[in-house]
Order: structure tokens, then C-alpha cells, then sequence
């Protein structure tokens, strides 16, 4: 057979390259080393013949079902396999009839559930029973945050394993094994060196994306050709990308409270890129212009919320501009998080003690109180603002940071005053 019609049979085949590519063994899954590598947790348990009922937590791609499937096979229980998205109670009385009648003649059920924490609480707590007397081993998967996902009852009583993205490293592992494979390539189709980093680039982490654009990107070459950056971007498509919200955006804030500009940037091309909502980005940026500028820079504040308005005046794409100069703003600004610090110690102090009386004198319409305006500059009025019980407590420690270093002398000479009306009120 010649190597043009080895890539078209490869082409032409009867499952997508990701389902002929699965791997069959422990050993040819690549990735998740923390739970399958050499002494690693699940290894463990499975070389000893054994799997309790489990969680698969991890990204799109990270390679839940296959693991799923590796397991089944080297427990050798027979793999039932359903999806929340659209199987439900009446397919899991169904799987779960069958699997007691294997168990009867001393056969194993491995019952994968794809997407569980689509089932609701009530549709979740229905396994509890099956699980407990080992009719089924259950492995569910999930991309959502357990204690978010998974009912608690149900949760209990399985093993979580949590599986990351694959790296690019690992990625481009897998890509090679598809092209020499005899169930991917078997070595017909060539691809360029910046044509792989593109693949992996564009996979971000997700196997079955690397698999699924590389095949793609085979079909639009040249029998005799290779694939290049060109046939990369025809299979990408719109070059959409997988898109991690809250990872991005989390990375974004802290870049911004890094002080790294470019960071920051690079975080908020990719949230646009990504498909996020701007106003999302707005109102972090809002956020952000407080916890983390505060007071070392108050314009930061006054120029976030002009952002905002800007995203819904203008839309998208015009208001890029202006995430963009906020952003770049706001990571290069100084900063001082000690405003909302202040906050947290006065609360902190509620939670402890409790709340206080308000002073007689501060009460509304109160005849004893005395407005500070009469006084003039320092404000040195002998009269007490907190609860007496604080004593001079002080929960707002300014820093030196930018603006906040001319708020910190004036709060200081503030308190000075103070402290000397008081202390002239005890001696009379």
C-alpha cells in the first residue's frame, strides 16, 4: 500500500481519529501522572485489581471516559456507559437491572455516567442505594466543582479525583502518536513544526480537540502535502478556542495586582478571544480598581466605572479600547488594598464582640452633637466618634503607596488632634 492511500484509508475511516486513538491501557493514556503515574493513587487501586465508585473531575478533554474505560477494562467489569445530558432515570433502571443480573452470575458493572452533575439531587441520590450494595461501580464525570455539582449523600460515598489539562508538552505527545499510529496516520500525513504548535495552541489543554482539528486539518491537505499553519486555520474555523472563564478572568485580576501590564493584557485578549462577556470584565475591573488600587491611586476608580460606561454605550468591539486602557492602568498603578482590609477588621471585630450602641451624641436629631464645621481645621472637637467600648482602636492603616502616602500623613495628624482633645477633656 502506498503512502497516499494509507492517509486516505486514515481519512476515510469508520470513527473520528479522537475514538480510534483512545487509549486501551494505563500505560498509553497520556497525562494526569498525579493520578496514574508510577505510584500514583488510582494506579495503585487498579493494580491491585480494584476501583471503588468514583468522581473524574477535569476539563473538557482531560481525558475523563477514556480513563473510564481503561478502568472498566482492567477491573474487567463490563462498561455501561450513559450521559445526563440525555439519558435519564429509566435508562439508570434499566443499566442498573442489567448489572444486577451480571452480578448474579458473578460478573462486575462499570457504570460511567458523562456530565452527572446534569441530573438533578432527587435523579443523583437515586443511585445512592446501588452504589452502597456494589451492584454497580459508578464512575461519574463532571467539568463542574463537586460540592457545586454532586449531591452531598451521593458525594460521600465516592473516591474524587480531580484531572488537569493536558500540558502542551503532553499534547504534542499525543499529536505524534496519531501521526506514527497505525490507528491514526500510521505515518502518511506530515505536519510542520509550526503547524503543531498551532494545533496545540488551538487545542488548549483538550486531547479531543488537538485529535479533532488535526483531522480536520489532514482532509483540507494534499494528499502528497503537508500540513502547514494554513490548513490549520481552515480547520479552526473561526479559531475559537476553548475558553476557561473563571481561570482567565482570575488571571487577569491577579496580573493586574501583580503590576505586570503585559500580563494583564495578554489575559484580557484572551478572555475577548475567548467570547466573554465584556461587561463581565467591566464590573471585575470595577472591582478591582477598589480591592487592589484603593486609595494609592483614587482615579483608577473614577476611570474603571468611565469603562463600564463606555461598554454599554459603545459595544463591542469599540469598547476594547477602553477595557484595554483600564486594564493597562490599572495593573501599572499603585496599589494598597488596605481600604477593604479596614473593612474586613471592623467586621472581623463585629463577628467577634457583637455590635455596639451608637454613642448618645451621634443619634439622629441628638442635642449634644457637634458639628466639626464650626471648628475649622484640625477638627479637634472633644467628642468621640467610636463606640467607647473600642477604645482608639484603628482599623485603617494607610500605606505608603502612591496617593495613599499623603492620605496616611493626614489620617496621622487626624488622630494626633484627636488624641490631644482627649486627652485635654480628661484633665478637666
Amino acid at each position: 500500500m502506498t503512502k497516499q492511500e494509507t492517509l486516505l484509508g486514515a481519512l476515510a475511516p469508520a470513527a473520528p481519529l479522537a475514538a480510534r486513538m483512545r487509549p486501551a491501557t494505563l500505560d498509553e493514556v497520556v497525562g494526569q501522572e498525579a493520578l496514574i503515574g508510577p505510584g500514583a493513587p488510582l494506579r495503585r487501586l487498579l493494580e491491585r485489581g480494584e476501583s471503588p465508585s468514583l468522581l473524574l473531575w477535569g476539563p473538557p478533554g482531560s481525558g475523563k471516559s477514556t480513563l473510564a474505560a481503561v478502568i472498566a477494562a482492567t477491573v474487567r467489569a463490563v462498561p455501561t456507559s450513559l450521559s445526563a445530558t440525555s439519558d435519564g432515570v429509566a435508562e439508570v433502571r434499566k443499566a442498573v437491572a442489567a448489572a444486577a443480573e451480571r452480578r448474579a452470575h458473578g460478573e462486575q458493572t462499570l457504570l460511567f455516567i458523562d456530565e452527572l452533575h446534569r441530573f438533578s439531587r432527587t435523579q443523583q441520590d437515586a443511585l445512592l442505594p446501588h452504589v452502597e450494595a456494589g451492584t454497580i461501580i459508578l464512575i461519574g464525570a463532571t467539568t463542574e466543582a463537586p460540592p457545586r455539582a454532586v449531591s452531598p449523600a451521593l458525594l460521600s460515598r465516592l473516591r474524587t479525583f480531580r484531572l488537569a489539562p493536558l500540558s502542551a508538552e503532553e499534547l504534542d505527545a499525543l499529536l505524534l502518536r496519531a501521526l506514527s499510529d497505525p490507528r491514526g496516520f500510521g505515518g502518511a500525513l506530515q505536519v510542520s513544526d509550526d503547524a503543531r504548535r498551532q494545533l496545540v495552541g488551538y487545542a488548549s489543554g483538550d486531547a479531543r480537540r488537538l485529535l479533532t482539528l488535526l483531522e480536520m486539518a489532514a482532509l483540507m491537505t494534499p494528499a502528497d502535502g503537508e500540513v502547514t499553519p494554513r490548513e490549520v486555520l481552515l480547520a479552526a474555523q473561526d479559531r475559537s478556542l476553548p475558553y476557561d472563564q473563571s481561570g482567565v478572568t482570575s488571571a487577569l485580576i491577579k496580573s493586574i495586582r501583580g503590576n505586570d501590564p503585559d500580563a494583564a493584557i495578554w489575559w484580557l485578549a484572551t478572555a475577548l478571544e475567548g467570547g466573554e462577556d465584556p461587561r463581565i470584565i467591566a464590573r471585575r475591573l470595577l472591582v478591582s480598581a477598589s480591592e487592589d488600587v484603593g486609595n494609592a491611586d483614587p482615579a483608577a476608580l473614577s476611570l474603571a466605572v468611565a469603562t463600564a460606561q463606555v461598554v454599554e454605550l459603545a459595544g463591542t468591539p469599540e469598547c476594547e479600547y477602553a477595557l484595554a486602557q483600564a486594564v493597562a492602568y490599572l495593573a501599572a498603578a499603585p496599589k494598597s488594598p488596605r481600604a477593604g482590609e479596614a473593612l474586613a477588621a471592623a467586621r472581623e471585630r463585629i463577628a467577634t464582640n457583637g455590635q455596639l450602641p451608637v454613642p448618645g451624641h451621634l443619634r439622629a436629631a441628638a442635642k449634644t452633637y457637634q458639628s466639626p464645621h464650626a471648628a475649622g481645621e484640625p477638627f479637634d472637637l472633644e467628642q468621640r466618634y467610636l463606640p467607647a467600648e473600642l477604645g482608639a482602636v484603628q482599623f485603617y492603616d494607610p500605606s505608603g503607596s502612591g496617593a495613599e502616602a499623603v492620605l496616611r500623613d493626614r489620617i496621622a495628624s487626624l488622630r494626633a488632634a484627636r488624641k490631644g482633645a482627649t486627652a485635654r477633656s480628661e484633665k478637666e
